[in-house]
């Protein structure tokens, strides 16, 4: 029977997985925006995408930390994994509607 702990690892893996496909999805289409857009735009849009990438490779770190943290660490991981996935969540959302 899977715990709370692998419970609330699978829905982070899942959110995760599923905003990497969106992820892929919009930058696909941004990037071919952006290829008739002025170089200061490419530029934003480079930029803001390179952000959105570190706070996507942070989470991916934190989901790692989740598999290996011991009971004793787990809730605070478990808090820093939710902290991550607020930013990353509520930035992608930003750049997104900024973009379209």
């Amino acid at each position: 029977m899977a715990g709370p702990q692998d419970e609330f690892l699978r829905k982070m893996k899942d959110q995760f997985d599923e905003l990497n496909h969106k992820w892929n999805i919009e930058r696909n289409k941004l990037e071919a925006k952006a290829q008739h857009a002025s170089v200061e735009a490419r530029k934003k849009f480079e930029a803001e995408w390179e952000a959105l990438d570190q706070l996507r490779r942070q989470m991916k770190e934190k989901i790692i930390d989740l598999e290996v943290a011991g009971e004793n660490a787990w809730g605070d991981v478990r808090q820093g994994t939710e902290k991550a996935w607020g930013a990353l969540s509520e930035a992608f959302k930003k750049a997104a509607s900024r973009f379209k």
